[in-house]
């Protein structure tokens, strides 16, 4: 249930809208983010079969769960920078995750982790992209 990437939320912003397909997803971020391929292992696994703020409703379908439908009443913007409810939110989101919360708490206090090298590669962008980290 780790917060692995900032752009999950760009993702619930997109099921907004209502339930989508993979590929349907994988596009419009394709659209915002040029550098993430539509149909690549980062859309599939991170972005969404990771990704807190969604839960698979279909073979192929995705929509919101609880925790994304709340982030998507906050202020915000899809593709735009966070506002601060949406940092917030991100940043409680962080540790919901029993892992992320000690990864998250040595990164503050230390700025270091001796966590799983790619969980904390992940959590610091995430804690960089938030702003809670230098």
């Amino acid at each position: 249930m780790a917060l692995l990437d900032v752009r999950c939320r760009d993702v619930a912003r997109i099921l907004a809208e209502g339930p989508r397909t993979r590929r349907e997803i994988g596009a419009k971020l394709h659209e915002i983010f040029p550098r993430i391929r539509p149909r690549g292992s980062w859309v599939r696994q991170v972005l969404l079969e990771w990704n807190p703020l969604v839960f698979r409703v279909g073979n192929d379908t995705w929509d919101l769960s609880d925790l994304g439908k709340a982030l998507v009443k906050l202020p915000g913007e899809l593709g735009k920078p966070l506002s601060r409810e949406e940092t917030a939110f991100l940043l409680g989101l962080l540790l919901l995750d029993p892992v992320q919360r000690r990864v998250t708490a040595e990164l503050l206090a230390t700025g270091k982790s001796l966590g799983n090298r790619w969980m904390v590669a992940c959590t610091k962008s995430v804690l960089r992209r938030l702003g809670a980290l230098g």
